[in-house]
């Protein structure tokens, strides 16, 4: 089964190229390579604190389809992102309770809400924090 090396989703034999990302498919993938989070936030200066969600399984697949989607986010817990060392955190996205901040860069603000409201529906629009216009 064919590959799309850009949203790594499996496809039919049939299927030549990753109809979301328009790249052609590949026999197998190349390895995934962990990004530093502290290197992601260096290179933007405007992030948001969009969402808070309470299930970690819906945030790990909110920051699974972001990646998919080149849509630059980080996942912060109590205690700071979930990255390689688990630990960071920016005090002003600090999340209470145990939930899970999902930011973004404000310029992908649409996007990042756009995609999460697809898979999560009613659970992504109570966990946003701002308005989306």
């Amino acid at each position: 089964m064919p590959f799309c090396p850009k949203c790594r989703y499996e496809y039919e034999s049939n299927v030549t190229v990753c109809p979301d990302c328009n790249e052609p498919l590949v026999a197998t993938l190349p390895p995934e390579t962990e990004e530093d989070p502290d290197d992601l936030m260096k290179q933007y200066d405007n992030w948001v604190q969009l969402a808070r969600l309470t299930s970690q399984p819906a945030a790990e697949m909110v920051m699974e389809v972001f990646r998919g989607k080149n849509i630059p986010a980080v996942l912060l817990s109590g205690s700071g992102h979930f990255g390689v060392t688990g630990q960071m955190g920016m005090s002003s996205f600090r999340p209470v309770n145990g939930a899970y901040s999902v930011i973004v860069p404000h310029d992908f603000i649409v996007d990042a809400n756009r995609e999460a409201e697809i898979i999560l529906g009613e659970e992504w629009k109570k966990g946003l924090l701002i308005e989306i216009e």
